[in-house]
């Protein structure tokens, strides 16, 4: 079931808290893309396939969504939660002629690192919170800008086969690391049928970090998205999204995020309710 929370309306901008709650392994039913926006994902991972070019969509990697397509979407592991955030034609069209040639305009992923993680949360928190919508509307478009110009300038657009051929290469490693997080190097490169060393190549070129990083960094997502919900207790939670112990945890989220784990759980506390 797909539910959404309309958190900021103003000035050509939404800001909606999406959260989809069983997700079905299978392709939905077609639907137009009608808006130009950014979506971010707090939680979980789906599928998305558009005018027939595929994608995986996860707390590292959101997507630039462009009017006039066709997408279905598929959850191959239950729900997710994310955050759309909707522009009109008149603000998005001037940001995107700065930061994309027209050779490059379409359904892109983007790569989302720490700094843009944690402001998509602050945002949502501030937004639940009743902050001045001008507020928001400055944080959320700065975010949105901020996430075209971090593209890549040497991703190879989608209707390359070669390059469309190693997306989906590393989008099933993608998914097969967020079934099981402990899967090895030599694992994931059989289950593709890629040497490591070029799974590993093809893997950073598509992703713009190592296999080990990414896996890094999507424990450091999960652990975010607990202290959204409400968790305190760091020792159990660096059991539970898979490190080795609360040292370990504190490591990997102050290399990621520049801050500890309980300044974080501090900071995303204000995001715990009751839905």
């Amino acid at each position: 079931m797909l539910t959404g929370q309309l958190l900021v309306d103003t000035d050509g901008l939404t800001l909606t808290d999406v959260r989809c709650r069983a997700g079905h392994p299978s392709w939905s039913d077609p639907e137009p893309v009608m808006d130009f926006g950014v979506v971010l994902v707090r939680s979980g991972l789906f599928r998305r396939r558009v005018d027939g070019a595929e994608s995986v969509v996860d707390p590292v990697a959101g997507y630039l969504q462009w009017p006039g397509g066709e997408q279905r979407i598929a959850h191959p592991r239950g729900g997710d939660r994310c955050t759309s955030i909707r522009v009109s034609r008149a603000l998005m069209e001037p940001m995107v002629d700065q930061w994309l040639p027209p050779p490059r305009r379409g359904e892109l992923a983007l790569r989302i690192d720490a700094d843009v993680d944690l402001r998509h949360r602050d945002l949502v928190a501030r937004a639940r919170h009743g902050a001045d919508s001008h507020e928001l509307f400055e944080r959320a478009i700065g975010m949105v800008g901020q996430a075209l110009s971090d593209l890549s300038s040497g991703d190879i657009p989608m209707g390359f086969p070669a390059a469309q051929r190693r997306r989906l290469l590393v989008d099933e490693v993608r998914q097969a690391i967020h079934l099981d997080p402990d899967l090895s190097l030599s694992q994931l490169a059989r289950r593709v049928g890629l040497s490591p060393f070029h799974l590993s190549r093809i893997f950073k070129q598509a992703c713009g970090l190592t296999i080990s990083a990414y896996r890094a960094r999507l424990r450091v997502r999960r652990a975010l998205e607990r202290f959204d919900e409400g968790e305190r207790d760091l020792a159990r939670l660096a059991i539970d999204v898979g490190f080795s112990d609360q040292a370990h945890l504190t490591r990997v989220m102050r290399a990621e995020t520049g801050a500890t784990p309980g300044h974080l759980r501090t900071l995303l506390a204000r995001l715990t309710q009751s839905d």
